[in-house]
C-alpha cells in the first residue's frame, strides 16, 4: 500500500526548515492564547479586588469621613463621595452606618435603605476587610468591603467600593483587542520571517555538501594551530567564535573550543576592556594590555558582516597577542642601553666644555679662579650624587635621576628633587624598567615644556616617594601647560601636544599611563600656579597578600 503523505527525505532543506517553524509557531500561538482565556479574567479579578479593597481602606481611614459617619451627617457626607468618586475609577462607592443602612450611595433614592448582598456580616460584626463576587443594587460586580472604626475602635460603618462586570467587559477588550491583532501581525510576519529565514541559511550555506564544509573547518583550524601569536575571535556579546592554541596556553585555559564557544570571555579573561574599547569600529595595534597577569602587546581587527548592503554592520573582533617581553619596538628608546648612551653623551659634553673653560683660565694664569672653579663643580656634583645614593635606593632609578640631571644642566635647566625622595623598595606590580620609564617620559615631557615656555622660570620639581602605602611620583614643571581640549586624549596613543613631527611623539604617555594602570595605580594632571602643569601619580607599593 502506497504511502499518501511524502517522505521527509524529498522535502528541500529550505522547506523542512519552513515547516519546522511553521509547527512550531502554530503550537505557540495555541497554547498562547489558551493560557490568555485561561488567566485574563481571573487576573483581572484579582487586580481588581486588590484595588477595591485598598481604596475602600484608604476612604474609611480618613478622619473627616469618619466624623461624618459617626454623627451620621448625609448633608456633609454626599458632597464628600461625590469628590472620592470622581477622582476614583471606581463603578461606585457605597458608605453604611453599623448596621448596614446607606449613608452614601450613587443613586440618592436608595439612601436609608439596607446595603444588598448579604457580604457585610463579616465587616460589622468581626471588623474583617475583604474583596467579594456579588450582585448589589447597582449590578453584579467585585467590591472591596472593610469596616469603619471610631476612635475607641468601635465599628460604626462599612465602606463598600465596587467595580461592576460591564467595567471588566471594557478591560478586557482594552486587552483583548491588541492582543489578536498582535498574534494576527505576529503569525504573519513569522511566517514571512520562517520563509526569508529557510532561504537565508540555504544561502549562507553556498550548496556546499557536508564534505566540504568539513574540510574548510579543518582548514581552518590548521591555519589557527600554525599562527605564532595568540588569537581569540569573539561575537558583540562577548562569547567566543575561536581560539588558538597559542592564546589558550597564554592564557592559561584548559577548555576545548567547542566548549569556549558557549561561553563569554569575561568568565576566562580578566581585563577584557580591550576587547570592547569604544569606538568599536576602531582597529587598535600594538596596544598595551594586561590579560590574566600578563604584559601583552595586542591588536583588535573589527570583524564585519559579509554581505551585499551590510557591510557597515560589526559581528565582531579578532584580537591578536604576543607576551610584551618579545615586542621591543616601543620601548627601544627606553632601554638601559640607550640611557647609558645619553649620559655618557651628556657628561662627554659637559666636561668638554668645563675643559676648556679651565684651559682657558690657567692660561690666562686665574689659577684662583680655576681651583674655585673644581672646587664649586665637585662639590655639587658629590652633592647630587649623595642626595641620589642615599635616597634612591633602586639602582636603574637612580642611574636615570642623575643622567636627568645632567640634561638638564646642558638644557639650562634646574632638575629639583624634593628633600623628602626615597625610595627603598618596589614591592608593586610595577618592575623597575617600567618605573624608568615612567619617570623618563615624564621629565622629558617637563624638559619640552619648559623649553617652549620662554617666560619659564625654568625650574623642574621631582617628587618621588614610597614613604606610605603607595608610590608617589610628582613631576611639576613651569612650562606651557596643556590645552584643556587635550586633557582627555593625552593619554592615547598617537596624541601629542608637540608641533614637529616624530614618529614617536604620542607614544610617551600612552606607556605612562599604560604602565600606571596595569599595576593598579592612577594619574591626575593639574595645572601649576603660575603656569604649567603637575602629573601625579599613585601606585600601590605592597605585597599582593597583604
Amino acid at each position: 500500500m502506497n504511502n499518501p503523505f511524502p517522505s521527509l527525505s524529498t522535502f528541500t532543506f529550505r522547506t523542512k526548515v519552513f515547516l519546522l517553524l511553521f509547527i512550531l509557531l502554530i503550537l505557540q500561538m495555541s497554547v498562547m492564547v489558551w493560557h490568555f482565556d485561561r488567566t485574563l479574567y481571573d487576573s483581572i479579578k484579582h487586580q481588581v479586588g486588590t484595588r477595591a479593597l485598598i481604596q475602600a481602606k484608604e476612604i474609611a481611614s480618613d478622619p473627616e469621613l469618619i466624623k461624618q459617619v459617626e454623627q451620621k451627617n448625609i448633608a456633609q457626607l454626599k458632597p464628600h463621595i461625590q469628590r472620592l468618586s470622581r477622582i476614583s475609577d471606581a463603578s461606585f462607592i457605597v458608605i453604611g452606618d453599623e448596621k448596614g443602612i446607606r449613608l452614601s450611595h450613587p443613586v440618592e433614592e436608595r439612601i436609608g435603605y439596607a446595603m444588598q448582598g448579604g457580604d457585610n456580616t463579616g465587616v460589622l460584626e468581626r471588623g474583617e476587610s475583604y474583596v467579594t463576587l456579588r450582585e448589589g443594587s447597582l449590578g453584579y460586580g467585585v467590591r472591596g468591603k472593610t469596616p469603619i472604626f471610631d476612635a475607641n475602635k468601635n465599628i460604626i460603618g462599612v465602606v463598600s467600593v465596587g467595580y461592576l462586570l460591564n467595567r471588566f467587559d471594557q478591560w478586557l477588550d482594552v486587552y483583548m483587542t491588541p492582543l489578536l491583532i498582535e498574534i494576527f501581525i505576529l503569525f504573519s510576519l513569522t511566517l514571512i520571517a520562517a520563509w526569508w529565514f529557510s532561504w537565508h541559511v540555504q544561502n549562507k550555506m553556498n550548496g556546499m555538501e557536508p564534505e566540504e564544509i568539513a574540510l574548510a573547518l579543518n582548514l581552518q583550524k590548521s591555519i589557527l594551530s600554525s599562527v605564532y601569536e595568540g588569537l581569540i575571535a569573539i561575537d558583540k556579546k562577548g562569547y567566543f567564535l575561536t581560539i588558538n592554541k597559542t592564546a589558550k596556553q597564554l592564557l592559561g585555559i584548559n577548555k576545548d573550543v567547542k566548549h569556549l564557544k558557549t561561553r563569554q570571555i569575561i568568565e576566562y579573561v580578566s581585563h577584557t576592556e580591550f576587547f570592547f574599547r569604544p569606538p568599536l569600529n576602531q582597529n587598535l595595534k600594538d596596544e598595551i594590555i594586561q590579560l590574566n597577569g600578563l604584559n601583552l602587546i595586542a591588536n583588535r581587527v573589527a570583524i564585519y558582516r559579509q554581505e551585499e548592503h551590510r557591510q557597515n554592520e560589526i559581528i565582531g573582533w579578532v584580537v591578536s597577542f604576543r607576551e610584551k617581553s618579545d615586542i621591543d619596538s616601543l620601548t627601544m628608546e627606553l632601554s638601559q642601553i640607550q640611557q647609558h648612551t645619553d649620559n655618557l653623551r651628556v657628561l662627554r659634553h659637559e666636561f668638554s666644555n668645563r675643559l676648556a673653560m679651565i684651559s682657558g683660565l690657567i692660561q690666562m694664569g686665574k689659577l684662583d679662579e680655576v681651583k674655585q672653579l673644581i672646587s664649586q663643580e665637585s662639590t655639587n656634583k658629590q652633592a647630587l650624587l649623595d642626595f641620589i645614593h642615599h635616597n634612591i635606593r633602586l639602582p636603574q632609578v637612580a642611574g636615570l635621576l642623575l643622567g636627568k640631571s645632567l640634561r638638564a644642566k646642558e638644557l639650562n635647566i634646574r632638575l629639583k628633587f624634593d628633600p623628602t625622595c626615597q625610595l627603598n623598595s618596589l614591592i608593586s606590580n610595577l618592575d623597575e624598567t617600567e618605573l624608568c620609564a615612567i619617570l623618563g617620559n615624564l621629565i622629558d615631557n617637563a624638559f619640552d615644556a619648559t623649553q617652549n615656555n620662554p617666560t619659564s622660570n625654568r625650574t623642574i620639581d621631582v617628587l618621588i616617594t614610597d614613604a606610605g602605602e603607595d608610590l608617589v611620583i610628582e613631576i611639576t614643571d613651569n612650562g606651557i601647560g596643556i590645552d584643556p581640549y587635550l586633557i582627555d586624549d593625552i593619554w592615547k596613543k598617537g596624541v601629542t601636544t608637540k608641533k614637529d613631527d616624530h614618529q614617536s611623539h604620542g607614544i610617551g604617555l600612552y606607556l605612562v599611563h599604560s604602565y600606571v594602570m596595569q599595576a593598579n595605580g592612577f594619574i591626575t594632571v593639574d595645572k601649576a600656579e603660575p603656569q604649567g602643569c603637575i602629573f601625579s601619580i599613585f601606585i600601590p607599593n605592597k605585597a599582593l597578600s597583604d
